[in-house]
């Protein structure tokens, strides 16, 4: 991936941030970032390296408003 794609992609989250979360959920966030940072690509499932975005976002989604997510 090019250096320009990933700055738009981090670009991009950090404006939906910035709008949309109240600076105590931020917090929480921040705490949380850092068990995504300890994930490491070869050990997820295959099913996750291989989905799209859109199918990830829609799992999220479902799982959160099914209780089946915990975040």
């Amino acid at each position: 991936m090019k250096q320009n794609e990933i700055d738009e992609i981090l670009s991009h989250i950090n404006t939906k941030i910035t709008e949309d979360v109240p600076s105590l959920v931020k917090m929480i966030i921040r705490k949380k970032i850092t068990s995504f940072q300890s994930f490491e690509t070869e050990s997820l499932p295959e099913s996750l390296r291989t989905c799209t975005v859109e199918e990830l976002i829609s799992i999220v989604k479902h799982g959160l408003d099914t209780g089946k997510l915990k975040i």
